[in-house]
């Protein structure tokens, strides 16, 4: 029981954690992704005000878990500045997430999908925290935090959002500004923010880092694009044939 409550820098090496891909990562992946699905189905057949109270308390509570894993490595004697503080991409799009929510600025709303959303796929798909077992605190913080953070881009697109390509550049520059925090951070910490540094174990990231070497952070870059030509083209494409379809009833 104590193990619940231990930070991964104070869990036993011998312990077993959840492996990428392994039973316990596919036994919980699979009906979060369902989850995500059934909640839009109901989101898009809820009335006005249930929607509402549904998206601010999906936004609201991203903050309060990031708060509580702090709080909780404070108290566990497990928080490291080198790693613990909210500068990871998927963190600094929990509070960018809630504001969309609440006051629903373009570029916040457009992060929430361009950014959070892929990033949080990603997190899930790949978790990096394979040394926590399951029935741990902080594990279980991990997959409720990714799992808002998917599901609350695709709540704001059943919503009306309509994500548009000309706010990519702004999207942009806006990374750059955090990958500039996180690289000074990185640099006084000694730390991994942004995994600017070293790529996760298991995840493309690293497999761009062993290819790429000393090019490692341009390839960051260009992945970046790469993910939003598949997401904004298929959501060109989905709108094309929408469009026909629409067309074909009316004739």
């Amino acid at each position: 029981m104590m193990e619940f409550w231990t930070p991964e820098t104070r869990l036993p090496k011998n312990l077993p954690g959840v492996p990428i891909f392994g039973p316990v990562h596919l036994a919980w992946l699979f009906p979060v992704l369902a989850f995500c699905v059934a909640a839009v189905f109901l989101f898009r057949r809820a009335k006005p005000p249930n929607r509402l109270r549904t998206l601010r308390l999906a936004g609201a509570a991203m903050p309060i878990l990031i708060v509580a894993r702090l709080f909780l490595l404070g108290l566990t004697n497990g928080f490291d500045p080198a790693w613990s503080l909210p500068l990871q991409l998927c963190d600094v799009m929990a509070f960018v997430e809630c504001w969309a929510v609440f006051r629903k600025g373009w570029l916040a709303r457009e992060l929430s999908w361009c950014c959070g959303l892929p990033g949080a796929l990603c997190a899930l798909i790949t978790p990096g925290e394979t040394a926590l077992p399951f029935w741990n605190i902080f594990y279980l913080i991990f997959v409720a935090l990714h799992t808002l953070l998917f599901l609350v881009p695709l709540l704001l697109s059943a919503e009306g959002l309509q994500p548009a390509a000309r706010r990519l550049p702004a999207c942009f520059l806006f990374l750059l500004g955090l990958a500039g925090v996180d690289a000074i951070c990185n640099a006084i910490l000694h730390g991994n923010y942004l995994f600017l540094r070293v790529g996760p174990p298991g995840s493309i990231l690293a497999v761009l880092q062993k290819w790429a070497g000393p090019f490692y952070p341009l390839t960051m870059a260009a992945l970046v694009w790469c993910v939003w030509g598949i997401l904004y083209g298929g959501l060109a494409v989905y709108h094309k044939l929408r469009g026909r379809r629409c067309k074909k009833r009316e004739i």
